[in-house]
């Protein structure tokens, strides 16, 4: 039952990844230059609150160097990698594991 749960979300992840890709490639080609959309400007956009107070609370119980440089690169990402990212991490995780007792022929 979990298996199913980790593998509808990761199909949800990848869904929202294949969208800004097409939401990126569609303004790369209006502005005739590679664009794409950072995290925190999605974020910002869906929801600037929760992100905001995400902020407020990483500085003020993380180190500095893990609030300012390692947050600031993982939101600069673009938005279709870090939902490709989570999709695979979750298919991963809801993928059905190989049995021990079998073993694979070579081809």
């Amino acid at each position: 039952m979990i298996r199913f749960f980790l593998r509808t979300f990761a199909f949800i992840f990848f869904a929202v990844a294949v969208m800004f890709v097409v939401i990126d490639a569609t303004r790369s080609i209006g502005v005739s230059a590679v664009v794409f959309t950072p995290f925190v400007d999605s974020l910002q956009l869906t929801m600037p609150v929760a992100l905001r107070s995400f902020q407020d609370w990483l500085s003020n119980s993380a180190p500095g160097f893990v609030s300012d440089a390692v947050l600031a690169s993982l939101l600069s990402l673009p938005t279709f990698a870090v939902f490709a990212l989570l999709a695979l991490v979750f298919y991963a995780l809801g993928r059905k594991p190989t049995p021990k007792g079998l073993k694979r022929l070579p081809h």
